[in-house]
């Protein structure tokens, strides 16, 4: 009886944006609804709306719409209405999004070549497909750590965003945009911009799953600054994940970065992780030196983050020196201050020594 309502109530909100088989466009309902009900109300009201448009433009703009609210489950049915439509520009919308959820659900474990492939057979019937395309392929480049081709596009993300004609997508690419400003001065090093676009996410938009992830960033913002600020963010990431069952960002922030930010600071106490090379960070922290080194020499192929463990145990300024320098190479500056810090400790060391030695 209560769903009967809620479906009759539905249809009478819905009424007024339905008639003589035309839909009002998403932007206006996205407005109307947000102005009479609270957000989490309108939200779940847009969603449903979504789902049952019957509008071909509506059904695209409701992919981003899904998805930048986090209804991840949603989306993927929204790709399948666009999927069956008789509109070839919205086959590509789906194609689009099929590629960003299972980027967003796999995790490390997705192949940017392939989608880089995929991407580069793509004609885009609009502006907005090439938005997207464009969106992609940078978060392709971001996940090969190739940060140093990121910056060559900036000039054209920015002009493509400026073209957005429709305001409801000018209004979330507008928001894709500074999430991506945020990670990429994130890997210049260039923090305070980071934290001011990542704030203004946490503070304009409705999207748990984007928030979880920019306070999982800010986190790492603050390793070499304040321990306590970092690990409340960190905790921030958690809780809102756990909150929502966002599985591979728990599985990111206990495994990595908890006990990354806990090593770094040597604040290490009662933190465990399952990744075997975190755990000899943490070993190192911890003074066991020994069992740290003799599973990080027993890589094949170390990173440059393992060369900066294995330069850090053993005190080794050629192995810093090396990570520094994959790292800067990469565009990754963030990471470089990680080994150029251990330097500067080992050279106030050796400085020390001396000086003790003069004494003596």
């Amino acid at each position: 009886m209560e769903n009967d309502k809620q479906i009759h109530d539905q249809k009478a909100i819905f009424e007024p944006f339905r008639s003589n088989g035309n839909e009002t466009s998403l932007y206006i309902v996205y407005k109307a609804l947000m102005a009479r009900y609270d957000s989490d109300q309108a939200l779940v009201l847009l969603k449903d709306f979504c789902l049952t448009s019957i509008s071909s433009k509506n059904q695209r703009r409701g992919l981003e719409l899904l998805y930048m609210s986090s209804f991840f489950n949603e989306v993927e049915q929204m790709i399948q209405i666009n999927r069956e439509s008789e509109n070839k520009e919205n086959h590509q919308w789906a194609q689009m999004y099929e590629m960003i959820i299972e980027r967003r659900k796999s995790g490390e474990r997705t192949d940017p070549f392939k989608i880089l492939a995929t991407l580069d057979k793509i004609e885009p019937f609009s502006q907005d497909v090439e938005l997207l395309k464009l969106f992609m392929t940078l978060y392709s480049y971001l996940d090969l750590k190739q940060y140093g081709k990121v910056g060559s596009y900036l000039d054209t993300l920015h002009e493509l965003n400026n073209k957005i004609a429709d305001p409801l997508m000018a209004m979330y690419f507008q928001e894709r945009l500074e999430e991506f400003l945020m990670f990429y001065h994130f890997m210049r090093n260039e923090l305070i911009l980071s934290r001011r676009y990542g704030y203004r996410l946490l503070n304009n938009t409705n999207n748990t799953f984007k928030h979880s992830v920019v306070h999982k960033s800010l986190a790492l913002t603050y390793a070499l600054e304040s321990y306590e600020q970092a690990i409340y963010h960190a905790n921030e990431a958690l809780r809102i994940a756990e909150q929502y069952g966002y599985t591979l960002i728990i599985e990111t922030v206990k495994k990595d970065n908890i006990p990354f930010i806990s090593a770094v600071n040597g604040r290490y106490e009662g933190v465990t992780t399952s990744d075997p090379v975190e755990q000899a960070h943490l070993n190192i922290a911890r003074g066991n030196i020994d069992e740290a080194v003799a599973y990080l020499e027993s890589i094949e192929q170390p990173s440059p983050f393992h060369e900066y463990y294995l330069g850090k145990a053993l005190n080794d300024i050629d192995r810093l020196l090396s990570s520094y320098h994959r790292f800067t190479r990469a565009g990754y500056y963030f990471a470089a201050q990680f080994p150029i810090k251990e330097i500067k400790r080992i050279r106030k060391l050796d400085t020390e020594h001396i000086e003790e030695d003069r004494l003596a």
